[in-house]
């Protein structure tokens, strides 16, 4: 019986080979479309959980009690775990730091020089405290001994090739010599900790900072034993800090608490502040979920309305099968088996989609997806799909042609019940509805990322390069580096600061004697004289930096607009009033001016009050060059770099790509709503181009007697178009308030945003209207220009 079915349906998909490609394509694409989702949504679910393996991990997130401000940093410093681990031993199985320099460290081999910026350093027990593939070497002592060293893979073939790396020596920031001791496998992708080396944190143990509790530079992990829970740990904590920091805390007026955060928790993370771990959001993951139903289910309306569309051609098949014996059943079995057999080759040409364009999928992401076709969980789903497609696509026109009956079909008197016209009209609507819901997303993200390339930002982002400040030879000769660039022509400016807009913050207490009994979080930059020029800032009230004045660089002291406000000052009244940056500085400096405010991180967030202040703790340095040659200015920075810092590669990078970056994922919302909206546009028209052929079918007798009673060709056209016009509008009804309710919950995460403009709905809807009378006219014209004569030849 099932080799019947099968048989009856590949010959009736030979049959109609244009319904049948037509739908096989379209149910690829919208399976294709899942297929890639799941694998970035599985990426996305799995993120580090491969760390713990079973272990019950944890990350120490440090965090203020003051102004009711929790927001955790995962920087931590060294004493934390030992101090854990001794004070809580039936708590704690095991501790482990992590300390990632941002800037990277020199590695030289036989005199050729990188800078890597995945050079971690980490306790000797990595390999047994995480589940980090090691290809070569023992998990318990590759990293023992303090001038050992773990290489990545592809860092080994860097500097050694195909040579075996065990055993060789590189050099670190010219000084420490490492020997080659392990070599790590193949990183999942979805590791918040990718390193290209590691080394023995007890390089450092000797060191000053590296037992400063106040030197919060590196990450915590415990794992805590079974039986006790984080919140019993956390409950501990506080106990814990005033043990260590006590003292600190009474002098300084403010409190530090710990909280423990699940290891595979820190990827959708994103109240975590400083975190150099790359994050997710959930919200992402909810929006391409619901984009690649959408567009499945776009692909499986569009099967339905093409399968009955051409439903009078094979109405006479159902009634003489009817009248040889064939059940109802048999018939319904047939449909969708043939419905079934369409979805598998749909699946199979699906398969060869996204095997096709993986390689640009994992570029347009920045991850590595794999393919686990050949996994038996997967491939139980993939057919699972396949035969779920096939059932709710082939139901409702199974059931459909199999109620024909088959006297009235054999008599040439069948006529197709107005309750299925009604409910293929709805399918269209949902069609276009979902559509137009994509098409007006695209439309406010794109005027939204525009947005953030027009805003005013206070600042000038163009034509300044940055220079990190990332060794001791440019630490030690930035003011020697500055002086040879002031000298060129092609340098209009240059600036030493703690972090550039769009980059790098803190945040410290600050301490207001006028305002003593409240405590108060600023930003902070720590920089020289000539950061509000080079920035191409404006002081609103009283005076910049200046050289002029000796006791700058102790005494003064710049807020922004943001901070006066807060404070209930105005700008007037701040000027000359006392500040003291706690934890950091004893004496009060004096404010000298007040700076318009500038949007220092993304438009996502909110100003904050900040002070700026001429201090050494510099980052790195901004060059503001003249527009019109920036190679020619280029090459001089990279001199002067040279001669200051001769053993390390010249790095930059522009402010203005710093700035683009803060919004590299919504870019790609906006990429992938646009590439989507396109393919749920293309499905939806394939839908309707059926319904438009059916209802050409069952109205030709109708427009040809129009014809004969001096009906033109406009009139006919504008005759079956307009009904298709009014199923978009009332798809253009449904659709927008629910797009407007999805934008405005997507434009929250923006602190400054576009408005959700009444036109971008009209445009969206004349977009939605002209393809599918587009769609449909290729139906209403053939139907028009169709001769009456052989229509009524018969009647």
């Amino acid at each position: 019986m099932l080799k019947n079915y099968l048989t009856i349906a590949i010959r009736n998909l030979l049959k109609y080979k244009v319904y049948s490609f037509i739908n096989i394509f379209g149910l690829a694409v919208g399976i294709a479309c899942c297929l890639f989702i799941f694998l970035f949504i599985q990426n996305e679910l799995n993120y580090d959980k491969f760390h713990a393996d079973g272990k019950r991990i944890f990350r120490l997130l440090r965090s203020s009690d003051e102004n009711g401000d929790r927001k955790g940093t995962p920087a931590t410093s060294g004493p934390y775990a030992p101090s854990l681990q001794n004070d809580f031993p039936s708590d704690i199985e095991e501790t482990m730091r992590v300390l990632h320099i941002g800037g990277g460290v020199l590695i030289t081999l036989n005199n050729q020089s990188f800078m890597e910026k995945q050079c971690m350093f980490v306790d000797s027990t990595f390999f047994q405290f995480f589940s980090f593939p090691l290809e070569i070497g023992d998990p318990k002592t590759v990293l023992n001994a303090p001038n050992s060293m773990v290489l990545s893979r592809a860092a080994a073939k860097k500097y050694f090739g195909n040579a075996d790396p065990i055993g060789k020596v590189l050099t670190m920031d010219g000084e420490d010599q490492f020997t080659v001791t392990g070599i790590m496998g193949p990183l999942p992708g979805n590791s918040h900790i990718v390193p290209d080396m590691l080394v023995p944190m007890s390089l450092f143990k000797n060191q000053e900072w590296f037992n400063e509790w106040w030197n919060n530079s590196m990450s915590t992990y415990v794992r805590l034993s079974p039986n006790v829970s984080e919140q019993q740990l956390e409950a501990k904590l506080p106990v814990f800090m005033d043990k260590y920091m006590g003292e600190e805390f009474k002098k300084f007026g403010s409190k530090v608490a710990l909280t423990l955060q699940p290891l595979e928790n820190i990827y959708f993370d994103n109240e975590t502040q400083y975190d150099q771990a790359s994050h997710g959001d959930k919200k992402v993951v909810y929006i391409f979920t619901a984009i690649a139903l959408f567009i499945l289910v776009i692909a499986c309306i569009n099967f339905m309305n093409l399968s009955t569309a051409r439903s009078m051609g094979r109405a006479k098949e159902v009634g003489l099968r009817k009248v040889m014996g064939a059940y109802k059943s048999h018939l319904v079995a047939q449909f969708l088996s043939e419905s079934i057999v369409l979805s598998f080759i749909s699946l199979l040409l699906a398969m060869g989609i996204v095997w096709l364009f993986k390689p640009a999928f994992n570029t347009f992401i920045e991850k590595e997806l794999t393919i686990p076709f050949g996994a038996f969980f997967i491939a139980l789903i993939l057919l699972g799909i396949a035969v779920l497609v096939g059932l709710f696509a082939g139901t409702y026109p199974a059931f459909f042609l199999s109620s024909f009956q088959p006297i009235k079909v054999l008599k040439g008197r069948f006529k197709a019940n107005p309750q299925s016209a009604w409910l293929r009209k709805g399918l269209v609507v949902v069609q276009f509805s979902i559509s137009i819901i994509l098409i007006i997303g695209t439309f406010i993200i794109t005027r939204q990322m525009e947005f953030t390339q027009q805003k005013k930002l206070g600042y000038d982002k163009e034509h300044v390069v940055l220079v990190r400040i990332n060794n001791n030879d440019i630490r030690t000769n930035k003011d020697r580096f500055k002086t040879i660039l002031e000298q060129e022509s092609d340098i209009l400016s240059i600036s030493a600061m703690s972090g550039e807009p769009g980059g790098f913050h803190d945040r410290f207490i600050v301490d207001i004697p006028e305002k003593k009994e409240d405590k108060w979080q600023f930003r902070t930059v720590f920089t020289d004289f000539d950061y509000i020029k080079t920035l191409g800032m404006k002081v609103v009230a009283g005076r910049d930096f200046s050289r002029d004045f000796g006791t700058d660089t102790t005494q003064a002291a710049i807020i922004n607009e943001t901070a006066v406000k807060q404070l209930g000052w105005t700008n007037e009244e701040a000027l000359g009033k006392d500040i003291t940056i706690t934890l950091r500085e004893d004496a009060p400096r004096k404010i000298v001016g007040i700076v318009q405010d500038f949007h220092f991180s993304s438009l996502k967030d909110k100003i904050d009050p900040m002070i700026l202040v001429v201090a050494k703790d510099n980052r790195v340095m901004a060059v503001k060059i003249k527009p019109g040659n920036p190679q020619q200015a280029l090459q001089k920075i990279e001199k002067a770099w040279l001669t200051v810092a001769p053993q390390y590669p010249f790095e930059y990078t522009f402010l203005d790509q710093v700035y683009e970056n803060l919004y590299k994922s919504e870019q790609k919302q906006m990429a992938v709503f646009s590439v989507f909206a396109f393919i749920a546009i293309c499905i939806a028209c394939l839908g309707l181009f059926g319904l438009a052929a059916f209802t050409a079918e069952q109205r030709t007798k109708e427009m040809s007697v129009r014809k004969v009673l001096g009906a033109d060709v406009s009139n006919i056209v504008l005759l079956l178009s307009k009904d298709f016009v009014k199923l978009v509008l009332l798809a253009i009804v449904i659709a927008s308030p629910v797009a407007w309710y999805a934008m405005t919950k997507w434009l929250e995460d923006f602190e400054y945003s576009v408005a959700i403009r009444p036109d971008t709905f009209l445009i969206a809807g004349i977009c939605a209207i002209v393809i599918a009378l587009l769609t449909v006219s290729y139906h209403a014209i053939k139907t028009a220009y169709t001769n009456p004569v052989k229509t009524l030849r018969n009647e």
